[in-house]
């Protein structure tokens, strides 16, 4: 299966592993993908394989997205954070729904660290 996915529009992705779930194998991965536009949307790709997986966390990680785990954060997504505790981490704000809703993911204290340390360098 060929796809192409627009790295410009993605402001979030979740990547969905072996370790994570048991039902998925290295020959279908899942990922679910934040896109910006006039509202934040979701979209889960399935049967992705552990090739394309990696190398599209790879490319997002060269364009200074933010891991925490298996999700990759794009810091200029970053509406709004908040630290609940730096053992925890915190939860960021990268837009808003269709629904008008803000669409919130939570961090761990690193990832919130280091995404604070990029907001703060412009």
């Amino acid at each position: 299966m060929e796809r192409f996915i627009n790295i410009d529009r993605v402001v979030a992705v979740q990547m969905t592993t072996p370790e994570d779930n048991p039902l998925v194998t290295d020959a279908s991965r899942i990922m679910d993908v934040w896109f910006d536009g006039p509202a934040i949307r979701k979209q889960l790709f399935k049967k992705v394989s552990r090739t394309e997986q990696e190398q599209f966390a790879a490319n997002l990680l060269k364009r200074g997205f933010v891991q925490s785990g298996n999700l990759l954060i794009n810091p200029r997504a970053v509406l709004f954070a908040e630290m609940e505790n730096h053992l925890l981490g915190g939860v960021i704000t990268i837009g808003f729904g269709d629904n008008n809703r803000p669409v919130e993911l939570k961090v761990k204290g690193q990832a919130f660290s280091d995404l604070a340390a990029k907001l703060a360098e412009g």
